[in-house]
């Protein structure tokens, strides 16, 4: 067969096809999203849950005037692929709880190195804003915290490259079992 270039129904098609497959082989993963109200990072987020995979993204303590169509931008429109769900109670969290290991990323009095994480899988990842971590409310939820070690003077790093450092290490362990 000689060599052709692909036509518009072709590349559609084959788009198509590659979308079902990705939904039918989610990681049984979710995130949790705790008063990120930074459109950069929510996107950055969606991005990196598109790049692995992920089962849905909940966020919580959203501000009324989040803007959503700059986060298709900045999420390079994956928050039209990765499914996302806005909670306004808590009571959606204990339903959550009933069917995902809760893991906290943030500094915690029990919170371990990430690396040293045996993750139970689905598992539910909660993160936090840069300025407060993950609201007290969340962390009684938790069934492990993990935090990432930091050796500069600083003590925290972006909320998106965290959650890239922690998801890759979760990501990694699954795929190993």
């Amino acid at each position: 067969m000689e060599e052709y270039q692909l036509n518009f129904e072709e590349i559609h098609q084959n788009h198509l096809k590659s979308i079902a497959d990705i939904n039918k082989n989610r990681l049984p993963i979710i995130i949790i999203t705790d008063g990120i109200n930074d459109v950069g990072n929510i996107g950055m987020i969606f991005r990196l849950a598109d790049a692995v995979r992920i089962e849905k993204i909940f966020l919580i303590n959203l501000k009324e005037n989040f803007n959503f169509k700059l986060l298709k931008k900045k999420s390079r429109s994956t928050s039209d692929y990765v499914s996302f769900e806005i909670i306004k109670d808590l009571s959606q969290i204990k339903k959550i709880k009933g069917k995902y290991k809760f893991l906290v990323l943030d500094k915690t009095n029990k919170s371990i190195n990430y690396s040293e994480l045996i993750p139970e899988f689905p598992i539910c990842l909660i993160i936090g804003s840069e300025k407060f971590g993950v609201s007290e409310e969340l962390i009684k939820y938790a069934d492990t915290s993990v935090h990432i070690p930091m050796l500069g003077i600083n003590t925290s790093i972006n909320a998106a490259t965290a959650t890239a450092v922690v998801l890759y290490e979760i990501t990694n362990k699954y795929q190993k079992t």
